[in-house]
């Protein structure tokens, strides 16, 4: 202690009184300041990097349902087994569309007999003609709905042509067999092709050799079977569902956002991914559209009357809005399940500040999935 202090105690005592105010006020004006910083940036970072952990990973799901009946002979996939576009799901037993193929051929015989034609090559050209319908089909189902994802920007332009070229091929391949079939009808005669007989013929054994094929129960695109007990003995039914097929070529993100986050967000922007389901990985996205908006329960039935809002006050609840993302599934294929979660950041701009900060935040929540 100075000697003035030690002359004046008094005075000492008096200034460290002084000095205790004056660090609780500092550290306090510290505080409110770094509150005061931390909600401006929040607000400004939400208008410029939104970001949401309301986000899911959707897809097609697709139930499997024979075309014919049957009882089930073997299972060929397992519960939750990749499977490729076309591969077999399960066999159901052939027995009596064969027979009915052969009645049919023998059918045609005896018609083209009636008539003097050889039917021979009319029968086999007419089962080549069925195979190549039923591939068309399985391929104008999977080309529409990659078309319709195309349409919306949730799939690249590469898949959407590459559907389009399947699809034409396909197309080329019934043309082909049809016109395989009109050469061997020509072959067959004139009198032969118009007869009633032999038409009617040609009919059923189509539909027998349709039947037949769709014994045979093919996968629609690539992805899995889930949501089946199914076992060899099952008497499956035409048009009842007996598995669901879960689509992993045609998949893409639906985020939820504020809608007052929304207000820089276009269709374009690039947006960062990260899956609960594949902890620590960042996956690179875009915006590919916008909703224009979502049901808030507007609606009302005739004769009834409106219904006033409950939410009132400046904090109202609040209203958030979908966007569809699409992302590289290539760095996460055999990663992914329709459904699971996801957080999703969106670059709204060229802010080099504040996208620097998202992209180190979205890493962070990305490895947070391994614990939470």
């Amino acid at each position: 202690m100075s000697e003035s202090e030690q002359a004046n105690p008094e005075s000492a005592n008096a200034s460290e009184q002084t000095g205790a105010p004056d660090k609780v006020r500092k550290l306090t004006n510290i505080l409110v300041i770094s509150v005061v910083v931390i909600f401006l940036f929040s607000v400004i970072a939400d208008r410029i990097i939104p970001i949401t952990d309301n986000a899911r990973v959707k897809g097609y799901i697709v139930p499997i349902k024979p075309e014919v009946s049957g009882t089930v002979l073997d299972i060929v996939v397992q519960p939750n087994q990749l499977v490729n576009q076309g591969d077999p799901l399960a066999l159901l037993d052939p027995a009596d569309y064969r027979i009915a193929v052969r009645q049919a051929e023998q059918n045609l015989e005896i018609a083209g007999q009636n008539v003097g034609a050889q039917t021979a090559n009319v029968a086999a050209a007419q089962a080549r003609l069925t195979s190549a319908m039923v591939e068309q089909a399985n391929t104008q189902q999977q080309a529409s709905r990659v078309l319709a994802m195309a349409d919306k920007g949730v799939v690249s332009r590469a898949e959407a042509d590459n559907a389009r070229a399947a699809l034409a091929s396909a197309k080329a391949g019934v043309s082909k067999a049809q016109a395989d079939l009109e050469q061997a009808k020509q072959q067959m005669g004139q009198q032969g092709e118009e007869n009633s007989q032999v038409k009617a013929a040609l009919l059923a054994l189509e539909q027998a050799q349709l039947n037949l094929e769709r014994t045979v129960i093919k996968a629609p695109t690539q992805g899995g079977v889930s949501n089946f007990s199914l076992s060899e003995g099952f008497y499956a039914s035409a048009g009842q569902a007996i598995m669901t097929f879960v689509s992993i070529e045609d998949i893409w993100i639906e985020a939820y956002f504020r809608e007052n986050s929304l207000g820089n967000v276009t269709v374009g922007d690039e947006v960062e991914v990260a899956l609960d389901f594949a902890p620590g990985k960042v996956v690179k996205g875009r915006v590919t559209s916008i909703d224009w908006g979502i049901d808030w329960g507007q609606s009302n039935q005739a004769g009834k009357l409106a219904q006033a809002s409950e939410q009132t006050g400046w904090l109202r609840q609040t209203q958030m809005l979908p966007i569809t993302i699409q992302f590289e599934r290539d760095e996460v294929r055999g990663l992914l399940r329709i459904g699971g979660q996801a957080d999703v950041i969106v670059y709204s701009g060229d802010n080099w500040l504040f996208n620097t900060l998202g992209k180190v935040w979205i890493r962070l929540l990305s490895l947070f999935s391994y614990v939470r």
